[in-house]
């Protein structure tokens, strides 16, 4: 029997260990650290919708209040998303703004309500879509609701 081979492999086999080790150690850290970073901005995005509901369906005396628990949610998204979420989320704050303005007339009011369900249908579809939640779109088929108040049918239920 020749020393050579065996050498070899046990050679391969003690460079191998370490290097599998090390390198199961790494990818093991950087799969955590993306973990991580897509749970942090899953919470920005989740802050950010909740503001922007209680926003839109707030009474005006109460906007001015909501609008700075906005702001903030915008303020961690832009320090973590990406730059299309940035902007779309920038986009749709500017746009709930001009519900502070008590001039607005009716139809003004109904252009921007349909503004808003817009800015966050694409919104929630850019960040299901970063956090890889499903290809499914949630809001498929429904119709935006531009009025001041939601008022549901309930002689259907009967």
């Amino acid at each position: 029997m020749e020393l050579a081979p065996v050498t070899v492999a046990t050679f391969l086999v003690a460079l191998a260990g370490p290097i599998g080790i090390s390198l199961g150690w790494w990818l093991g850290r950087r799969g955590e650290h993306a973990r991580t970073l897509r749970e942090e901005r899953k919470g920005a995005y989740v802050a950010f919708v909740h503001a922007a509901i209680r926003f839109r369906n707030a009474p005006d005396d109460e906007r001015r209040s909501i609008r700075e628990e906005r702001w903030a949610a915008l303020s961690e998204i832009v320090l973590i998303a990406p730059p299309a979420i940035v902007q779309v989320a920038s986009l749709q704050v500017a746009a709930g703004d001009r519900l502070l303005n008590s001039e607005l007339s009716a139809d003004d009011r109904a252009a921007t309500y349909r503004t808003l369900w817009e800015r966050n249908l694409t919104f929630t579809r850019l960040a299901r879509q970063d956090l890889r939640v499903g290809a499914l779109d949630p809001f498929e088929g429904l119709e935006p609701i531009v009025g001041e108040r939601i008022d549901f049918d309930t002689s259907a239920r009967s």
